[in-house]
């Protein structure tokens, strides 16, 4: 089905399973009924007293987007808020809109209001304590007193018990507030006998169930043999809890599906049936039941995930994103890193149209709000990216939005950066398997800000040095002539070698990378040329880019004089700096036919253009190959206990042995070999501590054929035998 309309989903942040479980009920539904989902969120719930600066305001700039962007209607989660100035702003966004809008949880007079099914599992679940176990004497941990969701679990537990002829005094309710320490309390207050031993304690979530459940256990009171447990929300907390806990699973689910319906009923006059999700009771041992449900796919997916850490995360973006030096360049690395999120089919990165700011006050930048206009800085997709570098309305979110395309869910996210607004984020995605606002999504994102914040920094410096050029014509710490001074003296110099029988030429040099590791190439590179270049008139003209007036009577010499000259920096450059990978150099020349100042800007101005064509051209192409050494990497680590030849995977990707391994090397600073043996050894390792396999069998699951050639390289990776790092581990574990 084609997407036919968008809902955006304001949301505060996407961290746990029932965050997840939430936005994959509205997503589900929405996909069900033809319709994008647009996600904003602030990626951190954030709570006044605790903290608000600068970072956390940056962040829930995302939500002034909701008076611009066009959307057919918003589902706003207000009950996920924690803080009420938060909700205050966004009700006062939504205001300025008049795009339909529910409002979840809320209580806001003259809102389209919608609360979700507490009191029908809340009552089923009781029910199954009294009517499956007998019980007759129950508490119940309640949340927050007069708050909408505790009450309607609260209401469903003591109906419950009427209808089976319990009578529920007020002293057999507490309020947790959804929270551990007075659970705690109740469990020690049982086991002291401060208050009476219950047959159950029904609690209204997940986290109170399981500390009272550990408070019990930790106080000689066994689960669920003297107590029996139940909570309510389905999250990890009644899962890694021991025994683990039974509770209701399925409601931030069904209630984000419901939500969608509700929404559409609003903008399209019919109302659709939710047959996706309902609610149900998870069992889990603390009830006294034999049964325990099994893991739900989704959970297991995320629990893995959590596991794996993301072995791709330690890619050096922070200084990659920081040392471009154009907006191209920018684009190109973010691109590079892309690869760390799993199952992204869209990410863009949208910058405010006047995100360079002021350029003669750099105190001057945009603190709140998005302007009218973006600027599409990458559009990366699966395969080929869409083409970028250009200004779209802020009104239509994302220019792929507006193409024919099936429904996604496109999650939001500011760029800031010291208190500094530079635009949004977006990711993309059809299965939300692996959507990530996690803290390493957080930390890409802040290293993109932190990359268009440095990139800002460089113009500023570029515009100041210009200003300066145009009353100087030599740098003022190296003493080479800058472009200026190069266009005033080319004329002289040209009529010199004119005089003398010769022919003038221009060539250009530049460069890349422009550092040797950490080392900037700048000034080692201006003092070699004025060395070299003497008796010839030589500039630096940016950065990276050098021109240099050579005479000859011959035109097929420039070639060669080319050639000696880039031989005698390379020269030059190792001697200063060892054997090092040097960058790589590209040229070009043009004669100068007249010594008229137009004509000779005019042919130095397309040379430069040419130059900085066929250096983009040469770097596309060394970029070409990284993705694909990215993935050989991402499975290797995957599956170690392959034949990983060097020959093989070279011709596989088309390019000479050396070349590759040169390649991975300057990627990830270590050697395939070196790689392969890491990844077998971790691999060897998991298997050692998690499973009974004899050492032979590890080693032909890690690929090595020899056992002999596994315990050797194992002991020289480890310090320790394989038998040795199995009891080791083991023994920790008892």
């Amino acid at each position: 089905m084609k997407a036919k309309g968008r809902f955006g989903l304001v949301i505060p942040e996407i961290n746990s399973p029932l965050d997840r479980d939430f936005v994959g009920g509205v997503y589900a539904q929405a996909r069900a009924l033809g319709y994008d989902v647009i996600v904003y969120t602030g990626i951190y719930n954030s709570m006044r007293g605790y903290r608000y600066d600068s970072y956390i305001a940056g962040l829930e700039n995302i939500y002034t987007l909701l008076c611009m962007h066009r959307l057919d209607g918003i589902i706003f989660a207000e009950e996920r808020f924690h803080t009420q100035d938060v909700i205050d702003k966004i009700n006062g966004c939504l205001m300025q809109t008049d795009t339909p809008c529910l409002v979840l949880g809320g209580s806001t007079e003259g809102a389209n209001n919608m609360n979700a099914d507490e009191y029908g599992s809340m009552y089923r679940i009781t029910r199954h304590m009294t009517d499956e176990h007998g019980c007759r004497k129950l508490y119940c941990l309640a949340g927050v007193p007069g708050h909408k969701s505790s009450g309607e679990r609260l209401r469903g537990f003591v109906d419950a018990c009427k209808d089976c002829g319990i009578t529920v005094a007020d002293s057999d309710i507490r309020y947790g507030w959804f929270w551990k320490d007075i659970p705690a309390q109740l469990g020690r207050d049982i086991a002291d006998g401060t208050v009476g031993c219950p047959d159950a304690v029904v609690c209204c979530s997940d986290v109170m169930a399981a500390a009272l459940t550990e408070s019990l256990k930790q106080n000689g009171i066994r689960v669920p043999e003297d107590v029996k447990v139940t909570g309510f929300d389905g999250g990890w907390d009644s899962l890694i809890c021991q025994p683990s806990v039974t509770t209701v699973a399925g409601r931030d689910k069904q209630f984000g599906a419901d939500a969608v319906c509700r929404l559409y009923a609003m903008t399209s006059g019919i109302m659709p049936k939710q047959e996706l999700f309902g609610q149900s009771i998870r069992f889990g041992r603390s009830c006294g039941c034999c049964k325990e449900s099994a893991l739900e796919p989704h959970l297991i997916e995320m629990i893995m995930m959590n596991r794996e850490k993301r072995t791709f995360i330690a890619t050096d973006f922070i200084h990659r994103m920081s040392e471009a030096q154009t907006a191209e360049e920018l684009s190109k690395r973010i691109d590079e890193v892309g690869h760390i999120f799993k199952d992204v089919k869209w990410l863009d990165i949208c910058l405010c149209s006047d995100w360079q700011g002021d350029m003669t006050n750099p105190d001057d930048y945009r603190q709140y709000g998005c302007p009218d206009e973006m600027y599409l800085l990458l559009s990366k997709r699966e395969g080929d990216n869409e083409p970028a570098f250009y200004s779209f309305r802020t009104s239509d979110i994302l220019p792929a939005l507006n193409r024919e395309h099936n429904p996604h869910l496109v999650m939001l996210t500011s760029l800031h950066c010291n208190g500094q607004i530079f635009g949004y984020t977006a990711t993309a995605y059809t299965d939300l398997s692996f959507l990530a606002a996690d803290e390493y999504f957080v930390s890409w994102c802040d290293s993109v800000a932190n990359g268009v914040r440095s990139l800002q920094k460089r113009l500023f410096e570029q515009h100041f040095s210009r200003q300066l050029e145009k009353l100087s014509e030599t740098d003022p710490v190296t003493g080479i002539f800058n472009r200026r001074g190069f266009i005033v003296h080319a004329p002289e110099m040209l009529n010199q070698y004119k005089n003398d029988g010769r022919k003038s030429y221009l060539l250009l040099i530049t460069y890349y990378p422009d550092k040797i590791g950490a080392a900037d190439l700048g000034p080692a590179m201006d003092g070699i040329l004025r060395e070299l270049c003497i008796h010839r008139l030589c500039a630096r003209i940016s950065d990276s880019i050098y021109a240099v007036i050579i005479p000859s009577q011959d035109e097929n010499d420039i070639v060669n004089i080319s050639e000696d000259l880039i031989a005698a920096i390379e020269s030059s450059l190792q001697d200063r700096f060892g054997d090092v990978r040097l960058p790589e150099f590209v040229t070009c020349t043009a004669v100068f036919a007249d010594l008229d100042n137009l004509e000779i800007e005019r042919i130095f101005d397309e040379a430069m253009q040419f130059l900085t064509d066929r250096k983009k051209a040469a770097e596309s192409n060394f970029t070409d190959y990284k993705e694909l050494i990215y993935r050989l990497r991402r499975n290797i680590v995957s599956q170690p206990q392959k034949e990983w030849e060097i020959e093989s995977i070279s011709h596989d990707i088309g390019i000479s042995k050396s070349h590759l391994q040169r390649l991975y090397k300057q990627l990830f600073s270590a050697s395939i070999r070196d790689d392969v043996i890491n990844a077998r050894i971790k691999r060897a390792m998991q298997l050692l501590e998690h499973t009974d396999m004899r050492v032979s069998e590890i080693a032909e699951q890690c690929g090595y054929n020899n056992e002999n050639h596994f315990m050797r390289q194992f002991k020289e990776k480890s310090g320790m035998t394989a038998a040795q790092f199995r009891r080791e581990k083991r023994s920790v574990r008892l």
